[in-house]
């Protein structure tokens, strides 16, 4: 039975969606249980989206912590097991970690009273993010720069706290929403997201659009970081051409939604005049070379057969 001094309703929801990474997740689960917020005030839901590998034996592990609730559902995506997870809570804040992610002791201290300073203020954000700091398993390649590490989710793009109803500051790995917020705009699009082996993506930022139309505005703040995996097979110039394929698929998806070959082909004959693009198309000696054109291709690519093949709306 719960004391008379615990909360009937917990300050938070923390929701972790996991697929099939049982070792990563214990990592994740055990920085939870380490948290200094007491675990009265808080919630934990895993959403276990169709593992088949010791995902439930892990979560049993973590059965003695009182705040821990494991959601079982056939893999239907991270879309939908985001959805299923902030929903299946009752705190007024919902935070969301990934599977292979670390918080340290102090990450929803932190972050609950940034939303308590917020609260006084006329316009206090309803969303809210902070930097994802790499935990590298391998040495981090010498082609690999900025502009290509946060598509790896390794994120810091500001150093001071800010606000905006129009920049996108959060990531999918360590971000914080206002409960009322979700409900207002029906929460995650469960068609965007990963789903097995694809990397579909998308679903943050297709929610973020949502938000900022209904008048929220976003907030960034750079003393509420965790840790990031960034695993040894990811590090490789095929693993960016996949992921940025599977970028430009999420984006026509989210963009357009339903088939439409007419837009595939003009975005195709306009791309071809681009000048970064004539510059490549004529010194194919490059093409080997430059992994930011052999990503661009690929997105091109991703987004132009998707559009062809056409993917479903949100229903």
């Amino acid at each position: 039975m719960p004391s008379a001094s615990a909360p009937s309703v917990p300050r938070a929801t923390v929701v972790v969606c996991t697929h099939n990474r049982s070792t990563l997740l214990a990592t994740c689960l055990e920085s939870l249980a380490l948290q200094t917020l007491p675990p009265r005030e808080f919630e934990i839901i895993v959403v276990d989206d169709g593992s088949t590998d010791a995902t439930p034996a892990v979560c049993a592990r973590f059965c003695r912590l009182p705040h821990l609730r494991v959601i079982r559902q056939p893999n239907a995506g991270l879309g939908a097991a985001r959805e299923r997870g902030w929903r299946a809570g009752t705190a007024p804040v919902v935070a969301f970690l990934d599977d292979d992610a670390e918080a340290p002791p102090a990450w929803l201290v932190l972050a609950l009273a940034r939303f308590d300073q917020n609260a006084s203020g006329p316009f206090p954000p309803a969303a809210l993010g902070g930097p994802t700091r790499a935990r590298w398993e391998a040495p981090r390649p010498a082609w690999l720069d900025d502009s290509l590490a946060i598509w790896l989710t390794v994120w810091s793009p500001f150093s001071e706290y800010r606000e905006s109803a129009e920049e996108h500051l959060f990531v999918g790995a360590n971000m914080f929403f206002l409960r009322s917020a979700l409900e207002t705009v029906d929460g995650f699009n469960p068609a965007l997201g990963r789903r097995g082996t694809s990397l579909l993506s998308h679903e943050e930022s297709e929610l973020w659009s949502r938000l900022q139309t209904a008048g929220f505005r976003a907030a960034y703040d750079p003393a509420i970081w965790i840790f990031h995996c960034v695993p040894a097979d990811r590090l490789t110039p095929a693993w960016f051409r996949r992921r940025i394929y599977w970028e430009g698929i999420s984006m026509a998806r989210r963009v357009h939604g339903t088939r439409r070959p007419l837009t595939a082909i003009r975005m195709l004959l306009t791309a071809l005049v681009e000048r970064p693009v004539l510059s490549h198309l004529t010194h194919p000696a490059r093409w080997g070379r430059s992994i930011a054109w052999q990503c661009h291709i690929a997105y091109q690519w991703g987004y132009a057969r998707e559009l062809l093949r056409g993917s479903p709306a949100k229903t």
